[in-house]
């Protein structure tokens, strides 16, 4: 295959059963907004303003609506209250449109007579492509290229361009560019104010309000190779322009549509209203083909550092772009007052919220390829602090209690009482992702201005959170951990240690900052009001905390009460393994089953590898994946980086395939509802920690690797960042290569 080829996702063929899958998939974003891969025309019978009541449902389980089509228009931070589900993101109004008709036939890719059907995505620049031979019932034959990119260095900007060749056949041909507000989020309508404008200089606007009173401004400016006259065809929901031309074989018409979007959310001064005109202007300036360069510019510098290659396997290579390209797009970088959302923000179905991924499976990508970003993803819990503060406060507790599903004000937002209630690791593994920061980069500055806030926060919850037994001993009661389908245990595995871990080093970083800076100490102490006895506090908690195992049992336990719940027949019970384990038991027998959503001390053991001996390793992964059903997008790739250290390289290989399938199978359709971000930072994760053996940060000061490939690949290479310094890693069968990038020597080894 050649390289352009492996840059590209691909759909070749239109099949109407696929294109909401491919409409996830081919998801475009620049980090400030994002738009889903929706037709510029729309499709037929595919209403994009239906109202209904969404209900709290487990949501792996849920039967998702708008079976063929659903646009998205997202930007981070503009979010709405629905009743049922709390705050949501806001789908805001679609301004890729643009309509194409023949005698008043409308390009129409279920109803017209298409052929010659291609769609691209290229990863290297972020832009969709496609290619169709439209024969109209006049007579006409028209091949029709779209071309559109969200432009990464004015990210403010959208720019389409369409061409239609005649290649045989004549007639009038209608043009109309729209921007329309008939768009519901989850089947709620959030907007309070519509005023759309158009005229006949081939510029549209549409200014909405929402209903928590965010500004949104868009604003278009269309240009065509013939000389059309616009005709402003306005409705209360929508601006449009349409014009028209005659065509003849050999023609070509190119329709430009330019488009920004601004709002009041915006860092910069200005009306939304008035900024939106400026940002059309400066591009305006610039010219198409400078604005092009500067975003591929911006594109290749990402890939410069993010990028993962792979020589003997091709489809693992796409794959694998395919989720860096979304990891690099979800990204705001430079807006700490949001951070990732579940669905990469390329669906509606999460609700925007952020979960624990961000922490434990995204960041470890960010760390090492854009340290920047990595710091903004924690800043902004940070941010939250506050909200968590009250979270604590409403549960009864001192300190500050992470919600489980956060949007912007880091408060719950979860409506589902099992995971908001008692999926509480959320905290911990915060402090986990602070330090694994921290030791990645060497940024030592960010713990005392602004971890030791959350640190002391935390560790005051924890404390009240832990109920203590008649020997001395502390317990988590109550807990769900990482496997959801487990709501009640005792002292879970996982949570367990991550809390004693955070208590751990709250107390470190007390003491350190205490011994060193004695005046920032002082400081800190004033400003959370910290009393003298409370590090004592925090030091006992962290050392009478029970922990469910030792270093002599052969099987960790998931819990203490782990092998009390019931034995599953999974044969008898799971009859489709196409379809989810949840789907084929109920939510109280699952309940009190071993049927693990999701891995959980396979997790405990990825992130504190250096606590638990091979054999117990080994011992685990046995006896915990045969139960694991993996319902959760989150568990398969921690599983194949524990089957790569095992050595077990064809189980191994396999969970790569499962891996790449969640969201790049067309056959299980996973992009329908938005990309499985998380997935996509467990495949880096996968590639990196599993088949190169990269030792975390975390626990190692220096780059050390330990490398399994799968068979037939031939070499492995990318680059990461390591306490400020760039590095290139190249892997081969039974060797590889360290090289620093801005001088050094290279470092060798051979492979497993």
């Amino acid at each position: 295959m050649n390289e352009e080829n492996l840059w590209c996702l691909k759909e070749d063929g239109y099949d109407p059963g696929l294109h909401k899958h491919y409409e996830g998939l081919f998801t475009q974003g620049n980090g400030y907004m994002h738009v889903r891969g929706s037709f510029e025309e729309g499709c037929s019978d595919a209403p994009q303003d239906e109202e209904y009541l969404r209900f709290p449902d487990n949501v792996t389980l849920e039967k998702p609506r708008h079976p063929k089509s659903k646009q998205g228009t997202f930007i981070p931070g503009i979010v709405g209250r629905h009743p049922l589900l709390k705050e949501e993101i806001v789908n805001l109004p679609y301004y890729l449109g643009l309509e194409f008709l023949s005698a008043g036939e409308r390009l129409d890719m279920d109803r017209c007579r298409i052929s010659g059907y291609q769609r691209w995505l290229d990863l290297r620049d972020g832009s969709l492509h496609r290619s169709v031979v439209w024969e109209t019932a006049a007579g006409m034959k028209l091949h029709c290229t779209f071309t559109r990119y969200l432009s990464m260095a004015e990210t403010h900007l959208c720019i389409q361009q369409v061409q239609l060749e005649v290649l045989s056949g004549e007639g009038r041909l209608e043009v109309k560019a729209t921007l329309r507000a008939d768009v519901r989020t989850n089947g709620m309508n959030h907007f309070a104010r519509i005023v759309p404008s158009a005229d006949s200089e081939g510029s549209l606007s549409l200014e909405t309000l929402t209903e928590e009173g965010n500004q949104i401004f868009m604003l278009s400016a269309l240009e065509a190779s013939e000389a059309i006259v616009w005709h402003a065809e306005n409705t209360r929901m929508t601006a449009a322009l349409r014009g028209e031309c005659r065509l003849r074989t050999g023609d070509r018409l190119t329709v430009s549509k330019l488009t920004t979007v601004t709002t009041d959310r915006d860092m910069e001064e200005g009306t939304a209203r008035d900024r939106a005109f400026t940002h059309l202007g400066h591009a305006g300036n610039l010219g198409w083909e400078q604005m092009y360069n500067r975003h591929a510019a911006k594109w290749k510098s990402k890939w410069q550092y993010a990028d993962i290659r792979i020589k003997g396997d091709d489809a693992a290579q796409i794959n694998v772009r395919a989720s860096l390209y979304h990891l690099i797009r979800s990204n705001a970088e430079q807006d700490a007052r949001v951070a990732i959302c579940a669905k990469g923000y390329a669906g509606e179905a999460y609700f925007g919220r952020y979960f624990w991924d961000t922490e434990i499976n995204l960041l470890p990508f960010f760390l090492h390829t854009n340290p920047q970003a990595a710091r903004n993803l924690l800043l902004f819990r940070y941010n939250t602090l506050e909200g968590a503060r009250r979270n604590a406060r409403n549960y009864g507790y001192r300190g500050a209690r992470y919600a489980w599903e956060s949007s912007l004000s880091g408060e719950e937002q979860c409506a589902n009482w099992q995971y908001a209630d008692h999926e509480i690791h959320v905290t911990a593994d915060i402090v986990y992702a602070l330090y694994h920061y921290v030791n990645a980069t060497g940024d030592d500055e960010f713990l005392e201005r602004y971890g030791i806030d959350i640190l002391v926060e935390t560790a005051r919850y924890w404390c009240d959170r832990v109920d203590w037994n008649r020997e001395g001993y502390g317990e988590l009661l109550g807990v769900m951990g990482p496997d959801e389908y487990l709501p009640f245990t005792r002292n879970n595995a996982f949570t367990n240690r991550m809390v004693k871990f955070s208590l751990e080093q709250t107390v470190a970083s007390l003491d350190s900052l205490q011994s060193g800076k004695p005046d920032s100490y002082a400081a800190v102490a004033e400003r959370l009001g910290l009393r003298p006895d409370e590090r004592e506090l925090f030091r006992h908690t962290a050392e009478k905390l029970r922990l469910p195992y030792n270093s002599q049992m052969e099987i960790v336990p998931q819990s203490d009460d782990f092998a009390g719940y019931a034995d599953v027949e999974f044969d008898s019970l799971w009859t489709d393994r196409s379809r989810p384990f949840g789907h084929f038991i109920s939510q109280e027998r699952n309940y009190r089953s071993k049927a693990l959503k999701q891995a959980d001390v396979l997790e405990l053991m990825l992130l504190f590898p250096q606590e638990f001996s091979h054999e117990q390793l080994k011992a685990a992964y046995a006896y915990y994946e045969p139960i694991t059903t993996h319902d959760s997008s989150l568990s398969v790739a921690v599983h194949g980086i524990v089957a790569s250290w095992l050595n077990h390289k064809e189980e191994a290989a396999a969970f790569l395939q499962r891996v790449m399938a969640i969201d790049f199978s067309p056959e299980k359709k996973g992009a329908a509802e938005g990309i499985h971000i998380a997935n996509c930072g467990g495949l880096w994760q996968l590639i990196v920690y599993g088949f190169a053996g990269l030792a975390s940060a975390m626990w190692s000061d220096t780059i050390k690797l330990q490398p399994r490939l799968p068979e037939g690949w031939e070499e492995l290479s990318f680059q990461i960042v390591w306490r400020g310094e760039h590095y290139r890693i190249t892997v081969i069968p039974g060797a590889y290569e360290v090289q620093k990038l801005n001088g050094g020597e290279a470092v060798a080894g051979t492979t497993i």
